[in-house]
């Protein structure tokens, strides 16, 4: 079974904690969904290292506009604040889903 790589990006040090309970939602969410998963958390400032180095499948970011964070465009890259709130949770993991159904 593939495992999938997931990045969960927040601002600073001291948003790990959400970031940390969004890699958590993502990686049980999606396994309820029959994906395997493998969530890992980072800021801003090591987003670039880890996308060349860890080359994640999709990526979720806790701030800001993707625009802003010069990730390229073949990294789908998805608005995860749902995934804290739980508030329009489901359309962001069917998004995630479609998404990694494409790369299997």
């Amino acid at each position: 079974m593939k495992t999938y790589r997931i990045l969960v990006v927040t601002g600073v040090g001291t948003g790990g904690w959400t970031s940390k309970i969004a890699a958590d939602r993502v990686r049980e969410e999606l396994g309820k969904r029959g994906f395997q998963v493998e969530a890992k958390t980072c800021m801003v400032a090591d987003l670039k290292v880890l996308i060349d180095s860890w080359k994640p499948d999709a990526i979720v970011t806790l701030i800001g506009q993707a625009s802003d964070l010069e990730i390229p465009k073949e990294v789908p890259v998805f608005n995860g604040i749902s995934l804290i709130s739980g508030v329009g949770m489901e359309p962001l993991l069917n998004q995630l889903v479609e998404v990694l159904k494409k790369k299997s």
